[in-house]
């Protein structure tokens, strides 16, 4: 039998108490940005891992999203191991996602829930983590407690994280069933009990008599002794854009998102509108959307680092300038008519940064056509500097420990980050788009009431780390 690791956890008091040892079927971390949820989960998952058992663990970490597990919860793991000295004793397997503790045999699979299929063929689960259980649907989480099934020599269970952003979010009757309206709790949940003022347990009773146990553990930021105050001024300038991301992202309680909610409500037309001209000395940031209806969508932005100045309480800032719109309909709406269009306006030899849709990269099947990029950079007298995502910003958060999309948007049209953004008034479809866009019932821009193309473009030059996106870090 191998012998067991020493290992140290590193955590916080709240955790310690209520995470450690539990045994009951699920174990729901929600709360605010900061609140140590996440790296606390992972950490007692690996120690499980390490140290119980020879082979008789198998976990699967989930994400709704494959191509997110690389920037979370598989770079976490790794960081883990290697901090307690086991990496080495790990049997890695970067395509699959998989980790093997050599030792003893038990592994971790992580999995994107777009993989559904192959997920189904996965037998032996002993636990599943979920990192953004917000991303699922509530029928993707029944199939997955529908994986943990059959006699295992440890208890079968559920950990999953998540920051509260909606109170209309089909968890709450999973983490808090004593919201339920203000009236008596559901017959079927049994023994209520608090803990303490955050942390409750409860039994769901099943139609055959049987009693699974839930625990809630709910926190904030304060709950976390690891944080810099730099991380905590970031919260709290979150916090004063809106109540609703207080509530959220300072206090961990639960957000509200309802349809027909403005996108980005922070922009104001007196504010952000006024005669910016092309500047000849600065490269020009050219951004692309590549929806072909009603037009083909791209803005003309300039950006300078402003020193030695004043503009609202900062003295060295950001000044952002939505110099111009392309708006190319049917038929000198393609791509290449976007290049030519951008090359006929301006003086291009300036300098050229290109910004745009993930998607643009992706193979088109026409043609001479490979990708709508190349199709771009055809209509352009020579080839621009590239900064184009492998995959687009998501709304949960831009990059990891980020902001989300929305968040970050009205953080920077706020005026509460070192960040000026004027607006050509000529740029009439992206002021519509700032003005008319809505969200909807999960937080995201609602194109059926609006196209929104023009904000989407620059919400992709905005998050590219080289310009303002590493501004959306949690430090």
């Amino acid at each position: 039998m191998a012998r067991k690791a020493r290992l140290t956890i590193k955590t916080n008091p709240i955790y310690s108490k209520y995470a450690k040892g539990y045994n009951g079927r699920y174990l729901f971390y929600f709360g605010g940005g900061g609140s140590g949820k996440s790296i606390d989960a992972i950490q007692r998952r690996l120690a499980q891992i390490v140290s119980q058992g020879d082979g008789n663990h198998k976990f699967l970490f989930i994400r709704k999203v494959a191509n997110t597990i690389n920037d979370s919860i598989w770079d976490a793991s790794k960081t883990i191991l290697s901090d307690w000295g086991l990496l080495d004793k790990c049997k890695l397997n970067k395509q699959e996602k998989s980790i093997i503790y050599e030792p003893n045999g038990n592994s971790i699979i992580m999995k994107g829930l777009d993989d559904a299929e192959k997920i189904k063929s996965i037998t032996g689960i002993t636990g599943i983590l979920i990192e953004e259980i917000t991303e699922l649907e509530k029928t993707d989480f029944m199939q997955l407690d529908l994986r943990l099934r059959g006699i295992t020599k440890y208890p079968k269970q559920i950990f999953a994280m998540f920051n509260p952003v909606d109170k209309e979010h089909w968890l709450w009757e999973f983490v808090e069933p004593q919201l339920n309206g203000g009236h008596k709790l559901p017959s079927n949940i049994k023994d209520l009990n608090y803990l303490c003022d955050n942390v409750w347990d409860f039994e769901k009773e099943t139609p055959d008599g049987e009693r699974i146990k839930t625990r809630t553990i709910n926190t904030n930021y304060k709950h976390n002794r690891f944080l810099d105050k730099e991380y905590i001024s970031t919260l709290k300038m979150l916090g004063s854009v809106s109540e609703n991301y207080s509530q959220v992202y300072e206090y961990g309680r639960w957000g509200q998102t309802e349809k027909g909610n403005s996108f980005i409500h922070q922009f104001r037309e007196t504010k952000h509108v006024s005669n910016v001209l092309i500047n000849e000395l600065l490269p020009i940031h050219y951004t692309q959307d590549f929806n072909v209806d009603p037009y083909m969508s791209g803005l003309v932005i300039q950006m300078e680092y402003i020193t030695n100045s004043f503009w609202n309480g900062f003295s060295d800032y950001w000044e952002i300038n939505v110099i111009d719109e392309l708006a190319l309909s049917h038929p000198l709406n393609t791509a290449q008519d976007c290049g030519e269009e951008l090359n006929n306006r301006y003086n291009l030899y300036q300098g050229l940064f290109l910004y745009g849709d993930a998607s643009g990269n992706n193979r088109t099947g026409l043609k001479d056509v490979k990708t709508l990029f190349q199709d771009l950079i055809k209509g352009l007298p020579f080839e621009p500097e590239k900064r184009i995502p492998r995959a687009n910003p998501r709304y949960k958060n831009i990059a990891p420990k980020s902001l989300g999309r929305n968040s970050f948007l009205n953080l920077l049209f706020s005026g509460k980050l070192p960040v000026r953004i004027r607006i050509n008034p000529k740029c009439e479809n992206f002021i519509k788009d700032l003005k008319f866009a809505i969200q909807d019932s999960n937080g995201q821009m609602d194109k059926k009431i609006r196209d929104g193309h023009h904000l989407d473009g620059f919400t992709y030059f905005v998050c590219e780390p080289k310009t303002l996106g590493y501004l959306a870090q949690l430090k």
